[in-house]
């Protein structure tokens, strides 16, 4: 009887054994799989943030051509003979706005409320967030201004509307404040 009692024992004991084993291997691959994806989301950050960042830095190149052909050229007696040119700098500007929109939901979803370890990506993340904050609201800031500028031509020099309307954009271009951080960057610059 003790003979089987021993082999019950150890019956056991390797039983338990095998589940703490297999426990601590499913534990372990778990860690290696979370790792991995880890690993991956931060590749793909570095992936996306390059394609952001190329679409982003022509944003202050279109930006300063808005700012030199519109911009600089805003006076009333200008009006009549600058609109379609104005209007199709602001279209051209829009384009560019449109293609870093394009650019930035990828990178947002792998970004926002997000940490990761490895420090560049997370200077990556925080490099999207400021471009996409100062590219979306210097752009509605922009768009705010030259209507502000067509409101009061319209209102003080009695300038046709219907000739020469304000600029509308849609509703995805709004101030944003991406980081929650309470600092609209371009907004009140």
């Amino acid at each position: 009887m003790s003979d089987k009692k021993t082999r019950v024992i150890i019956c056991i004991a390797v039983g338990v054994l095998i589940v703490v084993l297999g426990a601590t291997f499913s534990v372990i691959n778990l860690m290696n799989k979370e790792k991995e994806n880890i690993q991956d989301r931060q590749d793909e950050v570095k992936e996306k943030y390059h394609a952001f960042k190329v679409e982003a830095d022509k944003f202050a190149d279109a930006r300063k051509k808005y700012q030199t052909k519109v911009v600089e050229s805003l006076y009333v007696e200008s009006v009549e003979e600058e609109y379609k040119k104005w209007i199709e700098e602001l279209k051209a500007y829009q384009q560019v706005v449109d293609k870093i929109l394009a650019q930035t939901k990828p990178v947002g979803d792998l970004c926002i409320e997000k940490k990761y370890p490895d420090q560049t990506v997370m200077a990556n993340c925080k490099a999207y967030m400021i471009n996409h904050e100062t590219v979306m609201n210097y752009f509605v800031k922009d768009v705010e201004e030259f209507n502000q500028f067509m409101e009061k031509y319209h209102k003080d020099y009695k300038g046709d509307k219907e000739k020469y309307p304000l600029y509308d954009i849609e509703e995805k271009y709004h101030y944003i404040d991406i980081n929650d951080d309470g600092n609209y960057i371009g907004k009140d610059k």
